[in-house]
């Protein structure tokens, strides 16, 4: 059985938290996160393209593509979080938030018009994702858990996700 360390320590109050509060930012940043902690770098790329590629049906040869893709990809994930803050903050309506999502995320209209519903019913939980990953992988490398210090970062992390933290902490 998975020990859990809130319980153990009595804190109960860190096992259930409301969908909508501040440690969904270190839930959904830790997740997304903890990729790059189980498999850093090249190791994933390794994995995806000599395993899930095959799975999946597309061709590992084109691995090197998929992750340029990816990268670039990435680099506007922010702009999501503009049209979120926008749109809920009313300055937008939503189809300027979609022509956003389309011209600066380079979203499909489809999946831009898709993304401001999200937006609609999930909220501000949207920065989460992208946020929370960046806030949490900073948090872990500035206290030294970097690519080339796996020990040292799987510690870091493990501390992140077994002691109470908001989402200040990973300010400091």
């Amino acid at each position: 059985m998975e020990k859990n360390l809130f319980r153990e320590r009595e804190w109960k109050e860190f096992c259930v938290y409301p969908l909508f509060s501040p440690q969904s930012l270190i839930a959904e940043g830790s997740a997304n996160f903890g990729i790059d902690v189980a498999l850093p770098g090249q190791e994933r790329v390794a994995f995806e393209r000599d395993v899930l590629f095959p799975i999946a049906g597309f061709d590992p040869k084109r691995a090197p593509e998929y992750y340029k893709i990816q990268d670039a990809k990435a680099k506007l994930d922010d702009a999501g979080n503009e049209a979120a803050r926008n749109y809920l903050d009313g300055r937008w309506n939503a189809s300027a938030a979609v022509d956003w999502l389309v011209t600066y995320a380079l979203f499909s209209p489809e999946r831009a018009a898709q993304r401001v519903k999200f937006i609609e019913r999930y909220r501000s939980y949207v920065i989460n994702y992208n946020l929370g990953q960046e806030m949490v992988r900073s948090f872990i490398e500035k206290r030294g858990g970097r690519v080339d210090n796996a020990e040292l970062r799987w510690k870091i992390f493990e501390e992140l996700l077994s002691e109470p933290h908001t989402p200040s902490d990973l300010l400091k």
